[in-house]
């Protein structure tokens, strides 16, 4: 029998498109799914969907049909994670759209690595779509996969990932501090490329719908939009709040697990930077350990930004 693969959507005032995102699930070329869905507080007719759906099909559940409570996006679907058993899992948004043949063709590189053994997350391109579905351009130009990358940009959007069962295992559900992880597809994927693989099909399998005040596609990649960037900092100064955020946690939950030197070096060193942010230690640590990027402009930015915004860092009790 095929192995089962559980997808995973939490919904927050989704009525718009949510439909259309569920009945491309049930129409995947690839049967074994089982939908799970958990509402996140909405308050209009998101729930009344999503009734509908599970009313009609044993493969759809609401799991919190009875108890919807407002939990926050990472942590509703780290709850998910926590509180299904599958074979493969994977997370879907309420406003998008997949193609037919995603989950199979997300499955089939899976089943490339070592998935029975180790933790394992593959992911795949997305094409840029406006409400009505409309555009071609895909979302991800430049690609990396290492931890040290990654701890300072994820580049792993949560709705293209597939994770199998070592990593949920290898999750800390009752540990985890919230304050300290941003989203939960940035998480799996740290944990993934520190203690597993990671795999990327650079292959466009959802629509990644962009509407309301969201940029589309290449008006976030302007000259004009950089330097918009550069001379406003604070996008980038949360980013790296983010990242020094998440090495702290990794470093509470997986400090004795790492065999990477270079791996340890970088969440210790990064992670005490919530107690121990000044700028002549931050000075000394973006010489010694860089924060990493694919664009050497961006690396330097970075530091910049590390050591003079030290007091960003500095988490309040």
């Amino acid at each position: 029998m095929d192995e089962e693969v559980a997808i995973l959507m939490s919904t927050y005032n989704g009525e718009q498109y949510l439909a259309d995102q569920i009945r491309s699930i049930i129409d995947q070329d690839y049967t074994n799914w089982h939908l799970y869905i958990r509402d996140d507080g909405s308050q209009d007719k998101t729930c009344n969907i999503i009734r509908s759906f599970s009313s009609n099909n044993s493969n759809i559940t609401f799991i919190n049909d009875d108890r919807i409570v407002n939990m926050g996006v990472a942590k509703s679907f780290m709850s998910l994670l926590k509180n299904t058993d599958a074979d493969f899992y994977m997370f879907s948004d309420q406003d998008d759209v997949w193609k037919k043949n995603k989950v199979s063709d997300t499955l089939r590189l899976m089943k490339q690595f070592d998935y029975q053994n180790k933790p394992v997350s593959v992911y795949t391109n997305l094409q840029v779509v406006d409400s009505k579905l409309q555009g071609d351009e895909a979302l991800l130009d430049n690609n990396w996969q290492d931890f040290l990358h990654l701890l300072f940009t994820n580049n792993a959007y949560g709705c293209t990932m597939m994770i199998n069962d070592c990593l949920k295992s290898k999750v800390k559900f009752n540990m985890l501090d919230f304050s300290n992880i941003f989203m939960h597809d940035w998480w799996l994927m740290l944990i993934a490329s520190a203690f597993g693989e990671v795999g990327y099909i650079d292959k466009k399998t959802i629509f990644y719908r962009q509407h309301g005040d969201n940029q589309v596609g290449a008006s976030s990649k302007t000259i004009s939009s950089y330097l918009k960037r550069i001379l406003n900092t604070k996008r980038d100064r949360i980013a790296l709040k983010r990242s020094i955020n998440l090495a702290a946690e990794f470093l509470k939950e997986y400090s004795r697990e790492i065999k990477d030197t270079e791996i340890a070096n970088y969440v210790k060193e990064y992670g005490r930077l919530q107690k121990y942010s000044t700028f002549l230690n931050n000075w000394k640590l973006v010489h010694r350990y860089p924060p990493l990027s694919v664009h050497p402009l961006k690396q330097k930015y970075y530091s910049y930004l590390i050591t003079v915004y030290h007091s960003d860092f500095i988490k309040k009790e």
